[in-house]
């Protein structure tokens, strides 16, 4: 095929310029000298050309540079019959069939015929020799092993994969209805934790009870002692309470507030916050291992920070959605990034409606797919405004205090 007559082109051309056959005593590629022994020293790029010092090797460049450059675009296709060396040694040869290439076509994965699997280092291309009309040879550049790949999942990890993608596009949960009004919950900023007595209201309801919780009746101004509270709610409720108490003393303990900072214990509040179905712990915990992992002294995990995105988009997250959708889109996965975007302007997130108009003026997202999202956007807005929101919103602006997570107290 195409891509091994031009890697037979090329090895024909460099072993004219090398001139040798085998037997002879070594010679340097540009002063063409015979050198005794292993005192030459492979061109870095090929480790073909041969050279007695490095002021030989710089003079000579212009002319090996060409086919120097040409070893490094070597390609194979898939399908490709290979000869590899596995360990590092250039005999005994296994063969093999290349069953997949990566990012810009290398490394390669190859199935030899013993039925090993293994993958081609980064650097393959820049060490190929050819064998026979048959096959030529992939190793890396120093002669290192092959390095052994994972064998391909199966049917059954395969099927739990696919689950769990159903899962994860499938329509969240709608957020909670305040107690009080019975409206439902708008976005989080609009949404206050009462630290009295550990439930919440909408920002309205809590602008027309600025000075005294509807609840308990206590003081919003005078609450005293809130990690003791919240300490005893983790241990004492079990009506749902606990879970976001479990969250906010994270918070407390995240940023040092009502109690000495520190990072390990708020990273084990948020795992049993997670644990027992918190979206905002699992979103925080996202980025206790992701781009805060140094502040919070957690080791930097992608998987772990994917996987706690995931749950809590999965929890009705509007704003994990919409980085799930900036990390597929980062990695050129635009179907999975719109269908996460859609999915959170239909939830009421403003930013994502306009990343859903942005693509149907660059034609990547139709006209029915805008039109629906914007329908449910409306529809998810409609649902959570009221006269009585706008006026708490413009009565508490001074009162509110902002936390991690989304979690906001007077």
């Amino acid at each position: 095929n195409r891509s091994i007559n031009r890697s037979m082109n090329f090895i024909d051309h460099f072993d004219s310029v090398l001139s040798l056959s085998e037997g002879e005593v070594p010679v340097c590629t540009g002063c063409m000298k015979q050198v005794e022994g292993d005192k030459l020293k492979s061109c870095s790029g090929c480790f073909k050309a041969k050279y007695c010092s490095r002021a030989c090797q710089k003079r000579h460049w212009k002319m090996h540079k060409k086919v120097c450059s040409d070893a490094k675009t070597l390609r194979f296709n898939a399908a490709d019959r290979v000869r590899i060396a596995v360990g590092g040694e250039w005999d005994p040869w296994k063969k093999g069939t290349i069953i997949g290439l990566y990012i810009h076509n290398s490394p390669y994965s190859i199935m030899c015929d013993d039925g090993a699997l293994h993958k081609a280092p980064e650097d393959s291309d820049t060490f190929i020799q050819k064998l026979d009309d048959e096959a030529f040879v992939i190793c890396n550049k120093d002669g290192a092993p092959l390095t052994p790949i994972p064998v391909p999942p199966s049917p059954a990890e395969v099927r739990a994969a696919e689950l769990r993608d159903e899962a994860l596009f499938k329509e969240a949960p709608p957020e909670d209805d305040c107690p009080l009004c019975g409206l439902r919950f708008p976005m989080k900023s609009e949404t206050i934790y009462l630290k009295c007595c550990g439930r919440k209201l909408c920002i309205g309801c809590c602008g027309l009870n600025l000075n005294r919780c509807p609840f308990c009746k206590e003081d919003l101004q005078m609450v005293t002692d809130p990690v003791r509270r919240l300490e005893e709610r983790i241990e004492n409720c079990d009506d749902g309470r606990e879970i976001m108490a479990a969250h906010m003393l994270a918070i407390e303990y995240d940023i040092g507030q009502n109690v000495p900072q520190d990072s390990q214990r708020a990273h084990q509040l948020w795992v049993r916050a997670a644990a027992m179905g918190s979206r905002d712990a699992h979103y925080n915990l996202s980025q206790s291992y992701g781009k805060f992992h140094k502040e919070r002294g957690v080791e930097k995990d992608d998987k772990k920070e994917l996987y706690h995105l995931e749950e809590a988009a999965m929890l009705g997250d509007a704003a994990s959605r919409c980085e799930l959708g900036i990390y597929e889109g980062d990695r050129g996965n635009w179907d999975q990034a719109k269908r996460h975007w859609m999915l959170s302007a239909s939830a009421g997130c403003e930013g994502c409606l306009y990343t859903i108009k942005r693509g149907l003026q660059k034609g990547v997202v139709s006209e029915g797919e805008y039109k629906k999202t914007l329908r449910d956007y409306e529809e998810s807005i409609k649902l959570t405004k009221s006269l009585q929101r706008v006026v708490g919103k413009h009565i508490l602006g001074k009162h509110i205090k902002f936390g991690p997570g989304g979690v906001n107290t007077l």
